[in-house]
Protein backbone atom coordinates (compact mmCIF):
# COMPACT_ATOMS: atom_id res chain seq x y z
CA UNK A 1 0.00 0.00 0.00
CA UNK A 2 1.31 3.32 -1.01
CA UNK A 3 1.42 6.26 1.42
CA UNK A 4 -1.49 7.93 0.62
CA UNK A 5 -3.90 4.88 0.84
CA UNK A 6 -2.42 4.59 4.27
CA UNK A 7 -3.26 8.42 4.84
CA UNK A 8 -6.82 7.34 3.36
CA UNK A 9 -7.25 4.77 5.74
CA UNK A 10 -6.30 7.03 8.33
CA UNK A 11 -8.22 9.98 7.71
CA UNK A 12 -11.30 7.60 7.41
CA UNK A 13 -11.02 6.05 10.82
CA UNK A 14 -10.64 9.67 12.61
CA UNK A 15 -13.74 10.89 10.46
CA UNK A 16 -15.65 7.65 11.33
CA UNK A 17 -14.65 8.59 15.60
CA UNK A 18 -15.81 12.54 14.99
CA UNK A 19 -18.82 10.75 13.07
CA UNK A 20 -19.58 8.78 16.41
CA UNK A 21 -19.31 11.46 18.59
CA UNK A 22 -16.15 10.00 20.89
CA UNK A 23 -13.21 11.52 21.48
CA UNK A 24 -9.74 10.14 21.03
CA UNK A 25 -9.75 9.79 24.57
CA UNK A 26 -13.07 8.29 24.95
CA UNK A 27 -12.38 5.96 21.94
CA UNK A 28 -9.41 4.96 23.65
CA UNK A 29 -11.40 4.01 26.82
CA UNK A 30 -13.98 1.85 25.19
CA UNK A 31 -11.27 0.23 22.89
CA UNK A 32 -8.70 -0.60 25.97
CA UNK A 33 -5.67 1.62 24.75
CA UNK A 34 -4.09 4.56 25.63
CA UNK A 35 -4.81 7.53 23.93
CA UNK A 36 -1.16 8.30 21.90
CA UNK A 37 -2.50 4.24 20.29
CA UNK A 38 -5.55 6.59 18.34
CA UNK A 39 -3.41 9.16 17.82
CA UNK A 40 -1.12 8.04 16.07
CA UNK A 41 -3.50 5.37 13.95
CA UNK A 42 -5.26 8.84 13.04
CA UNK A 43 -1.60 10.69 12.02
CA UNK A 44 -0.73 8.26 9.95
CA UNK A 45 2.72 7.27 12.23
CA UNK A 46 1.92 3.65 13.01
CA UNK A 47 0.12 0.60 11.03
CA UNK A 48 -2.84 -0.39 12.45
CA UNK A 49 -3.19 -4.50 12.95
CA UNK A 50 -6.01 -5.72 11.03
CA UNK A 51 -7.75 -6.09 14.13
CA UNK A 52 -7.37 -3.04 15.60
CA UNK A 53 -9.24 -1.77 12.64
CA UNK A 54 -12.14 -3.89 13.36
CA UNK A 55 -12.37 -3.30 16.97
CA UNK A 56 -11.83 0.54 16.00
CA UNK A 57 -15.16 -0.17 13.35
CA UNK A 58 -17.09 -2.02 15.60
CA UNK A 59 -16.98 1.32 18.53
CA UNK A 60 -17.91 3.73 16.15
CA UNK A 61 -20.56 1.85 14.45
CA UNK A 62 -19.17 2.11 11.48
CA UNK A 63 -21.64 1.39 8.34
CA UNK A 64 -21.72 -2.08 7.44
CA UNK A 65 -21.07 -1.48 3.46
CA UNK A 66 -17.70 0.40 4.34
CA UNK A 67 -16.36 -2.29 6.95
CA UNK A 68 -14.89 -4.79 3.81
CA UNK A 69 -12.97 -2.06 2.14
CA UNK A 70 -11.44 -0.57 5.19
CA UNK A 71 -10.14 -3.62 6.42
CA UNK A 72 -8.67 -4.74 3.09
CA UNK A 73 -6.92 -1.27 3.32
CA UNK A 74 -5.70 -2.47 7.08
CA UNK A 75 -4.47 -5.76 5.68
CA UNK A 76 -2.98 -4.02 2.83
CA UNK A 77 -1.14 -2.07 4.47
CA UNK A 78 0.58 -4.55 6.42
CA UNK A 79 2.41 -6.21 3.42
CA UNK A 80 5.20 -4.27 1.81
CA UNK A 81 5.90 -5.71 -1.92
CA UNK A 82 9.16 -4.36 -3.84
CA UNK A 83 9.66 -5.24 -7.12
CA UNK A 84 13.04 -6.33 -8.08
CA UNK A 85 13.51 -4.64 -11.40
CA UNK A 86 11.72 -1.52 -10.47
CA UNK A 87 13.85 -0.88 -6.66
CA UNK A 88 16.85 -2.10 -7.52
CA UNK A 89 18.64 0.86 -8.75
CA UNK A 90 21.58 0.49 -6.36
CA UNK A 91 21.88 -3.20 -7.34
CA UNK A 92 21.51 -6.41 -6.06
CA UNK A 93 24.50 -5.44 -3.54
CA UNK A 94 22.40 -2.24 -2.09
CA UNK A 95 19.60 -4.34 -0.82
CA UNK A 96 21.67 -7.01 0.35
CA UNK A 97 23.40 -4.11 2.95
CA UNK A 98 19.59 -3.11 3.32
CA UNK A 99 18.78 -6.85 4.58
CA UNK A 100 21.83 -6.39 6.33
CA UNK A 101 20.59 -3.54 8.66
CA UNK A 102 17.42 -5.48 8.88
CA UNK A 103 19.06 -8.28 10.71
CA UNK A 104 21.49 -5.48 12.88
CA UNK A 105 18.27 -4.79 14.52
CA UNK A 106 17.11 -8.25 15.34
CA UNK A 107 17.79 -10.45 18.29
CA UNK A 108 16.93 -13.46 16.81
CA UNK A 109 16.56 -14.80 13.19
CA UNK A 110 14.62 -17.83 12.25
CA UNK A 111 15.11 -19.08 8.38
CA UNK A 112 13.43 -21.51 6.47
CA UNK A 113 14.96 -22.33 2.89
CA UNK A 114 13.78 -25.35 0.87
CA UNK A 115 15.51 -24.07 -2.34
CA UNK A 116 19.09 -23.20 -1.43
CA UNK A 117 21.62 -23.09 1.66
CA UNK A 118 20.34 -19.80 3.16
CA UNK A 119 22.54 -16.71 2.02
CA UNK A 120 24.23 -16.24 6.01
CA UNK A 121 25.66 -19.59 5.07
CA UNK A 122 26.97 -19.79 1.83
CA UNK A 123 30.79 -19.81 0.99
CA UNK A 124 31.35 -16.61 -1.22
CA UNK A 125 31.60 -19.06 -4.47
CA UNK A 126 28.25 -20.87 -3.83
CA UNK A 127 26.66 -17.31 -2.94
CA UNK A 128 28.08 -15.92 -6.48
CA UNK A 129 26.65 -19.37 -8.08
CA UNK A 130 23.24 -18.59 -6.69
CA UNK A 131 23.35 -14.89 -7.14
CA UNK A 132 24.09 -15.21 -10.93
CA UNK A 133 21.81 -17.92 -11.38
CA UNK A 134 18.71 -15.83 -9.96
CA UNK A 135 19.62 -12.36 -12.09
CA UNK A 136 16.59 -12.77 -14.10
CA UNK A 137 16.73 -9.23 -14.86
CA UNK A 138 19.95 -9.25 -16.19
CA UNK A 139 21.46 -6.87 -13.61
CA UNK A 140 25.12 -8.09 -14.12
CA UNK A 141 26.16 -7.37 -10.14
CA UNK A 142 26.55 -10.97 -9.26
CA UNK A 143 30.12 -10.07 -7.97
CA UNK A 144 29.50 -7.01 -5.68
CA UNK A 145 26.37 -8.55 -4.51
CA UNK A 146 27.70 -11.96 -3.50
CA UNK A 147 30.65 -9.34 -2.18
CA UNK A 148 28.12 -7.66 0.23
CA UNK A 149 26.02 -11.51 1.34
CA UNK A 150 29.69 -12.54 2.31
CA UNK A 151 30.13 -9.21 4.49
CA UNK A 152 26.94 -9.33 6.59
CA UNK A 153 27.61 -13.06 7.53
CA UNK A 154 29.68 -11.07 10.42
CA UNK A 155 26.35 -10.87 12.76
CA UNK A 156 26.51 -14.85 12.99
CA UNK A 157 29.38 -14.12 15.27
CA UNK A 158 28.09 -11.25 17.56
CA UNK A 159 26.89 -12.11 21.27
CA UNK A 160 23.67 -11.60 22.10
CA UNK A 161 22.15 -12.62 19.20
CA UNK A 162 20.11 -15.85 17.82
CA UNK A 163 19.83 -17.53 14.76
CA UNK A 164 18.10 -20.33 13.64
CA UNK A 165 17.97 -22.31 10.20
CA UNK A 166 15.88 -25.17 8.95
CA UNK A 167 17.03 -26.28 5.88
CA UNK A 168 15.36 -29.48 4.21
CA UNK A 169 17.96 -31.78 2.18
CA UNK A 170 16.72 -30.90 -0.89
CA UNK A 171 17.97 -27.26 -0.30
CA UNK A 172 21.18 -28.97 0.72
CA UNK A 173 21.53 -30.92 -2.55
CA UNK A 174 21.32 -27.88 -4.80
CA UNK A 175 24.01 -27.84 -7.08
CA UNK A 176 24.34 -24.26 -8.49
CA UNK A 177 27.92 -25.35 -9.56
CA UNK A 178 30.71 -28.47 -9.40
CA UNK A 179 30.63 -31.30 -6.97
CA UNK A 180 33.70 -29.30 -5.21
CA UNK A 181 31.47 -26.45 -4.62
CA UNK A 182 28.94 -28.32 -2.90
CA UNK A 183 31.92 -29.94 -0.91
CA UNK A 184 33.07 -27.08 0.26
CA UNK A 185 29.65 -25.74 1.09
CA UNK A 186 28.79 -28.54 3.01
CA UNK A 187 32.13 -27.46 5.12
CA UNK A 188 31.21 -23.98 5.34
CA UNK A 189 27.98 -25.10 7.39
CA UNK A 190 29.74 -27.59 9.41
CA UNK A 191 32.21 -25.17 11.17
CA UNK A 192 29.77 -22.25 11.38
CA UNK A 193 27.57 -24.41 12.54
CA UNK A 194 29.70 -24.97 15.74
CA UNK A 195 29.19 -21.36 16.98
CA UNK A 196 27.53 -20.29 20.22
CA UNK A 197 24.58 -17.89 18.44
CA UNK A 198 22.90 -20.96 15.84
CA UNK A 199 21.14 -23.58 15.74
CA UNK A 200 20.57 -25.92 12.61
CA UNK A 201 18.10 -28.05 11.83
CA UNK A 202 17.41 -30.38 8.70
CA UNK A 203 14.88 -31.96 7.33
CA UNK A 204 15.50 -35.42 5.01
CA UNK A 205 13.81 -36.04 1.89
CA UNK A 206 11.19 -38.29 2.68
CA UNK A 207 10.21 -37.33 6.53
CA UNK A 208 6.86 -37.49 7.82
CA UNK A 209 5.46 -33.53 7.41
CA UNK A 210 3.16 -31.89 9.99
CA UNK A 211 3.41 -28.93 7.52
CA UNK A 212 3.44 -27.85 3.72
CA UNK A 213 7.01 -26.74 2.77
CA UNK A 214 5.78 -24.01 0.33
CA UNK A 215 8.27 -21.37 0.11
CA UNK A 216 11.31 -20.22 1.84
CA UNK A 217 10.76 -17.16 4.74
CA UNK A 218 12.61 -15.72 7.15
CA UNK A 219 11.23 -14.33 10.33
CA UNK A 220 12.86 -11.47 12.33
CA UNK A 221 12.45 -10.86 16.32
CA UNK A 222 13.05 -7.18 16.34
CA UNK A 223 13.26 -4.86 19.41
CA UNK A 224 10.03 -4.10 21.83
CA UNK A 225 8.07 -7.47 20.79
CA UNK A 226 8.32 -6.29 17.08
CA UNK A 227 8.35 -9.39 14.52
CA UNK A 228 8.40 -9.09 10.55
CA UNK A 229 8.55 -11.81 8.15
CA UNK A 230 10.54 -11.30 5.01
CA UNK A 231 9.48 -13.99 1.28
CA UNK A 232 11.23 -13.58 -1.48
CA UNK A 233 10.12 -14.68 -5.46
CA UNK A 234 11.45 -14.61 -7.97
CA UNK A 235 10.36 -11.06 -9.33
CA UNK A 236 9.89 -9.76 -5.73
CA UNK A 237 9.77 -9.49 -1.97
CA UNK A 238 7.45 -9.00 1.07
CA UNK A 239 7.69 -7.94 3.77
CA UNK A 240 4.60 -8.77 6.09
CA UNK A 241 4.12 -7.06 9.20
CA UNK A 242 0.40 -8.03 10.84
CA UNK A 243 1.11 -9.95 13.93
CA UNK A 244 -1.54 -11.74 13.53
CA UNK A 245 0.00 -13.54 9.75
CA UNK A 246 2.97 -13.16 11.49
CA UNK A 247 2.01 -15.85 14.04
CA UNK A 248 1.18 -17.84 11.88
CA UNK A 249 4.00 -18.13 10.38
CA UNK A 250 5.61 -18.39 13.76
CA UNK A 251 3.84 -21.65 14.20
CA UNK A 252 4.45 -22.95 11.10
CA UNK A 253 8.53 -22.63 11.68
CA UNK A 254 7.77 -24.39 15.34
CA UNK A 255 6.03 -27.77 13.02
CA UNK A 256 9.31 -27.24 10.74
CA UNK A 257 11.65 -27.47 13.67
CA UNK A 258 9.61 -30.28 15.32
CA UNK A 259 9.62 -32.28 12.14
CA UNK A 260 13.32 -31.54 11.38
CA UNK A 261 16.81 -33.28 13.16
CA UNK A 262 18.96 -31.09 15.10
CA UNK A 263 21.80 -30.90 16.89
CA UNK A 264 24.45 -33.99 16.55
CA UNK A 265 21.91 -35.75 14.52
CA UNK A 266 21.50 -33.20 12.17
CA UNK A 267 25.53 -32.62 12.01
CA UNK A 268 26.10 -36.04 10.94
CA UNK A 269 23.74 -36.06 8.91
CA UNK A 270 25.60 -32.80 6.73
CA UNK A 271 28.79 -35.00 7.19
CA UNK A 272 27.44 -37.90 5.22
CA UNK A 273 26.24 -35.61 2.61
CA UNK A 274 29.69 -34.03 2.54
CA UNK A 275 31.11 -37.34 2.31
CA UNK A 276 28.90 -39.01 -0.41
CA UNK A 277 29.48 -35.78 -2.38
CA UNK A 278 33.35 -36.04 -1.81
CA UNK A 279 33.35 -39.55 -2.61
CA UNK A 280 31.58 -38.78 -6.31
CA UNK A 281 34.12 -36.11 -6.89
CA UNK A 282 36.98 -38.58 -6.39
CA UNK A 283 35.26 -41.24 -8.50
CA UNK A 284 35.03 -38.68 -11.43
CA UNK A 285 33.27 -37.75 -14.13
CA UNK A 286 31.66 -40.75 -14.98
CA UNK A 287 29.65 -40.95 -11.66
CA UNK A 288 28.57 -37.45 -10.09
CA UNK A 289 25.25 -38.36 -8.91
CA UNK A 290 24.94 -37.25 -5.14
Amino acid sequence: MSAPDRRELATRLRDLRKAAGLSTTQLAAQLGWSQSKVSKIENGRTKPAVADVNAWLTAVDAPASQRPELLDMAESIQVASIIWDRTLGGGRAAHQREIGLLRDQATEVRVFQNGVVPGLLQTAAYARAVLNLADIFQLGDTTRAAAARIDRQAVLYEEGRRFQFVITEAALRFRPGDVGMLVAQYDKILSTCTLPTIDLAILPTGTLSSTVHAHPFVIYSLPENSTVVTIETYTRELTLTDQEEVGSYERVYRNLQTDAIQGAEAQRFLVSLRDKAAASMAAGPKDRSI
